[in-house]
């Protein structure tokens, strides 16, 4: 690739060719003014209510199993059996429930 000062510029008026664009040499006022080691300070975090209640909640759930076990086992001995019934109304009534919190 070449360098930014190695581009003609012919055709172009007004332009100064002869300048210098390295931006690795700062001047000295760029430089961040320096931080005395001898100042100690201490941060501090605090938590609200809800926060700390949202950590336990979080804790709790993880401990949770993913699946009830149990009742899939129970859900697929009423299905084999042909003891599983299903309600459509109810169906039906948790269906645009579910749509209607979806917005």
């Amino acid at each position: 690739m070449s360098e930014i000062n190695t581009i003609k510029t012919t055709g172009q008026l007004g332009l100064n060719t002869n300048r210098n664009v390295n931006t690795s040499q700062n001047s000295d006022s760029d430089k961040a003014p320096e931080v005395s080691a001898k100042t100690t300070r201490v941060d501090t975090v605090s938590l609200t209510d809800t926060a700390i209640q949202l950590q336990a909640l979080k804790e709790t759930l993880a401990d949770a199993p993913v699946v009830d076990n149990d009742r899939v086992s129970a859900i697929k001995a009423a299905i084999a059996e042909g003891a599983y019934k299903v309600d459509p109304a109810e169906l039906a009534n948790n269906m645009i429930n579910f749509e209607q919190q979806l917005g």
